[in-house]
């Protein structure tokens, strides 16, 4: 079973020093991606969504080819090597509120090929049974409730029939990716949408039909583990796996991987252990334990950002955090024993940047637990070894995604392991 990382355009700087709190100029001249840091990389392919390209990247074209940041080729702008496994989807949730797809197909098959991805998803319309639209779209769809929404919007409940169409719509799409990727340098994927166990049973049939060979199942994010469990069990049923390759698309429930591996799911993505390092209140640091440790906040006080959270003009403010960060790393030295002191001198300029309520004993149990552990000191990985204990700490977005980074490998190294194990010895759901 193979892990896709989704890429959001998440990288660090190349020359960062944590000590100063530096990094050089050059933008994305002066990136380091996570697989070039770990050798082999934490996840066994790339997904890349091409939503991405209309949030956060623009492509511009150059004598009619779509270019990325002057890069002809995906992998080169990734920094990969040929062999990496390359996804890319239509980003169907950059228009789940929209009546239909806002990405031709011709113009998917375009970028696929030209950009250099190694597979490429049909384009779907996800059904989801709720979203939010402009009142002027309203009539548009045919829907069983609307209430208002923020900023003068309406959320909708779809009817059935509405997904359905939605369904077929994608079914269709599919039907026609197929064709127009005929001879095209990538693998085409089929889109297989739904809105119960049956309706997406029934989409993966078509599509093996069509003559897919690789099938990746979409809008699985907002269902509950249940659904899911259900829907592999009937695909197990229904479907010879061994004929079709199944991807989940944004889907990591760990009570789940048995099942996926043992049912033969050839490949899913998942960004959660990543973005767990900054997203969680409580659960930023995998431990090599298993255990998750929460990161130690501390806010950088000449961040304009963050400034304004202060209330009232605070003496010292710099050399306060300035002193933390010190005795933080003589910890980590062993020349400074007691945390105690040290906890509370971070949690009094720590609740400084709140302006709601700050929990200040359960953080305060949160620090002293992962500090008496030391248990980046136990982590053998390259982020570990040249951050010491700045991998622990909440701070700015080169620590946050490089610990980011570390959780997807001990994720990855694990995974490893148990479909190792699973495919050793096996295990029956059914």
């Amino acid at each position: 079973m193979k892990y896709f990382m989704p890429y959001w355009e998440d990288w660090v700087h190349r020359d960062f020093d944590p000590i100063k709190d530096t990094y050089g100029k050059g933008g994305f001249k002066n990136s380091l991606f996570a697989h070039e840091i770990f050798n082999p990389p934490p996840y066994d392919g790339i997904l890349v969504s091409l939503g991405v390209f209309k949030l956060k990247l623009r492509l511009i074209r150059e004598n009619g080819r779509p270019t990325i940041r002057g890069y002809k080729n995906i992998k080169k702008y990734l920094k990969l090597p040929s062999s990496f496994p390359l996804l890319g989807d239509c980003g169907a949730f950059t228009y789940v509120s929209s009546k239909e797809p806002q990405i031709e197909i011709f113009e998917a098959v375009e970028i696929y090929s030209k950009l250099g991805f190694d597979y490429g998803i049909s384009v779907d319309h996800i059904c989801s049974e709720v979203i939010t639209v402009e009142k002027e779209d309203v009539d548009k769809f045919d829907f069983t409730d609307a209430k208002p929404a923020r900023g003068g919007r309406v959320k909708l409940t779809l009817s059935e029939w509405e997904l359905e169409w939605r369904r077929e719509l994608s079914l269709k799409n599919a039907k026609e990716f197929l064709k127009e990727s005929l001879g095209a340098p990538f693998t085409p994927v089929g889109a297989a949408q739904g809105y119960s166990v049956e309706t997406y049973v029934d989409s993966v049939k078509e599509l093996v039909k069509m003559g897919y060979r690789y099938v990746a199942v979409g809008g699985l994010v907002p269902r509950s583990t249940d659904f899911i469990s259900s829907l592999l069990e009937e695909l197990y049923r229904e479907v010879d796996l061994s004929e079709v390759k199944v991807h989940l698309l944004g889907v990591l429930r760990e009570e789940l991987l048995p099942k996926m591996a043992s049912f033969g799911v050839y490949s899913f993505d998942s960004a959660s252990y990543f973005r767990k390092a900054w997203l969680k209140a409580k659960e930023n640091y995998l431990g090599v334990d298993g255990n998750w440790y929460a990161s130690i906040r501390i806010p950088d006080s000449s961040n304009p950002r963050l400034s304004k959270r202060l209330k009232g003009n605070y003496e010292n403010l710099k050399e306060t955090e300035e002193r933390i960060l010190k005795n933080l790393r003589k910890y980590d030295r062993g020349s400074l024993r007691e945390v105690g002191a040290l906890v509370e001198d971070i949690i009094s300029y720590d609740k400084l940047f709140y302006r709601g309520e700050f929990k200040e004993d359960k953080y305060a149990e949160l620090y002293l637990k992962l500090l008496k552990s030391k248990i980046w000191k136990e982590c053998s990985c390259p982020i570990c070894r040249e951050l010491g204990i700045d991998v622990v700490i909440f701070r700015g977005s080169n620590r946050n995604k490089r610990r980011g980074f570390h959780n997807t490998y001990l994720f990855h190294t694990s995974l490893k392991e148990h479909v190792k194990s699973e495919s050793e010895f096996g295990m029956n759901y059914i």
